[in-house]
């Protein structure tokens, strides 16, 4: 049997995946009224501040407030200085906000938003308004974040922090220009966070459906997640593409779609979109609220994805020998002219690939598995590890990775409709329209000779163009790299193709 497989670089075990119908769903956003403190306006010209009339900043409530151009806002937050909340000797206060809009005159491509936040613990730079000896956070992509910090004293029983908001000096400015802001203080944490990573990964596509995983390190108590789905580009400007409140309240969302990590494994959070459009572009950005607070939460990367341009391949996902299977494979005849369920289809493919490996199961009856470590096949690798890089091998060859010929790369292998790899493909499967294989990572065959006895005389191809017909591999890039074995995709003229598709979470990385 000729080997082949499909996969994402790591795939976790599918034990259940969330489907979402974006039908379902609406863009509707909470509009919440935040707690607004007495504000305290002074004119850019004051040099002092009467500290005794500044509004006070409630510990993990955000303040809303507009900001004209020829505002100086300022406020005061209370510390507790009860031992929980201190740490060695120090007083630490979160800052963060968001900012929700700019003037409409503001070049929202420049991810400068001429916002400052000026804070200091102590009272007469505070009262004199001595900005120099102030600390600065300058709000950027519509967000702004700091931590004060104070040494603690033991014959000072009183801490204040005084904080003030106005806008940088602006020579196209006047004075009907206005910012809209969210802002908070707290000693637990930043209420408005910003994520470098969009902590979504998407797994696969077909025509109007995509699998993506979500970080499973992100979902945790306390916490709410929510997709926003564009169509086209990214329409976020820079300017404002870090403000969580810009984001939630967007009217261009197409899609705000709840993601819940019920019924998934504890490493896994794969979830199934569906309802797109066939070759549409999306873009997408994952946004989080705080549940156990009045308001607050945070901005991931945003991300892109397009659709297949032709439906010539579907996502299967959740098969019951196949686990680690999930992916796009050649769509059937029946399928695609609903003569046969998308249940019914997956379970073809996986039927198929079972039958394959009870022949195997009897051969490992014949190998002494339990028996003292020196008699075993291996001092390192185990009946196991065998059986478990076999299936991944045989659901590779036998469930192929499919993408569509219109957007097939150089090292994907098309085919003409009605034809496949094998019998099963061409005359159970019947593709209906012409499709390209991601052929298997050639480091799965090679796991496959690594993990099982040698007396199964497994082998993988030498020679690298006899190789080829069977496998693809990620040292074929021509990028040069340090983890040349984990990488699966090429950008060539500015589009990117997946080298091969990789199988089994245990193998991965693992030398051979």
């Amino acid at each position: 049997m000729m080997l082949f497989l499909q996969l994402i670089l790591t795939i976790p075990t599918i034990l259940a995946i969330n489907v979402l119908n974006a039908s379902d769903y609406t863009n509707t956003i909470e509009q919440l009224n935040l707690y607004s403190p007495e504000v305290k306006y002074i004119s850019k010209s004051e040099s002092s501040l009467d500290l005794d009339t500044l509004g006070v900043i409630q510990e993990s409530i955000p303040i809303q407030i507009p900001v004209h151009y020829n505002d100086v806002l300022a406020y005061k937050f209370k510390p507790n200085l009860s031992p929980e909340l201190t740490h060695s000797y120090q007083l630490l206060v979160y800052l963060s906000a968001s900012l929700c809009s700019v003037p409409d005159s503001w070049n929202t491509s420049d991810p400068f938003n001429g916002m400052n936040l000026f804070y200091t613990f102590n009272e007469t730079v505070a009262k004199s308004l001595l900005y120099d000896d102030m600390m600065l956070i300058t709000f950027q992509n519509g967000f702004a974040e700091g931590l004060a910090q104070s040494y603690l004293h033991n014959d000072r029983t009183d801490y204040t922090l005084y904080i003030i908001i106005e806008p940088s000096e602006c020579d196209h400015c006047n004075s009907d220009d206005v910012w809209n802001l969210e802002f908070a203080a707290s000693q637990t944490q930043s209420l408005f966070v910003y994520d470098t990573e969009p902590r979504i990964s998407v797994i696969d596509v077909d025509y109007n459906s995509i699998l993506f995983e979500a970080d499973h390190k992100i979902f945790a108590s306390n916490r709410s997640y929510s997709l926003q789905i564009f169509e086209g580009e990214y329409p976020i400007p820079i300017g404002l593409n870090q403000s969580l409140c810009f984001i939630k309240a967007n009217p261009n969302a197409k899609y705000s779609l709840r993601l819940d990590q019920s019924n998934s494994t504890s490493f896994s959070n794969v979830f199934v979109i569906s309802d797109l459009t066939i070759a549409e572009q999306y873009s997408a950005v994952l946004v989080v609220d705080f549940t156990d607070i009045v308001y607050g939460g945070g901005v991931f990367q945003p991300f892109s994805f397009t659709m297949s341009k032709s439906k010539s391949c579907k996502l299967v996902y959740g098969l019951s020998f196949c686990n680690e299977v999930a992916y796009s494979v050649p769509i059937s005849s029946n399928l695609l002219y609903d003569k046969e369920t998308w249940g019914d289809f997956v379970s073809q493919y996986d039927n198929y690939s079972e039958s394959y490996y009870q022949p195997f199961q009897y051969a490992m009856q014949q190998i002494a598995c339990d028996t003292e470590l020196d008699a075993r096949y291996s001092p390192i690798r185990t009946c196991d590890d065998c059986m478990y890089s076999y299936k991944q091998w045989l659901c590779a060859v036998t469930i192929p990775r499919c993408v569509s010929s219109l957007n097939a790369g150089p090292f994907n292998k098309v085919y003409k409709a009605g034809t496949g790899r094998n019998k099963f493909i061409e005359e159970t499967i019947n593709p209906p329209l012409p499709y390209a294989e991601v052929l298997p990572c050639y480091n799965v065959c090679e796991a496959i000779v690594r993990d099982c006895p040698a007396d199964f005389s497994f082998g993988c191809p030498e020679d690298p163009e006899l190789a080829k017909l069977s496998y693809s591999d990620p040292s074929y890039n021509i990028l040069e790299t340090d983890e040349i074995d984990m990488i699966t995709e090429l950008e060539e003229d500015g589009d990117i193709y997946r080298l091969c598709n990789y199988m089994g979470e245990k193998n991965m990385g693992l030398p051979v």
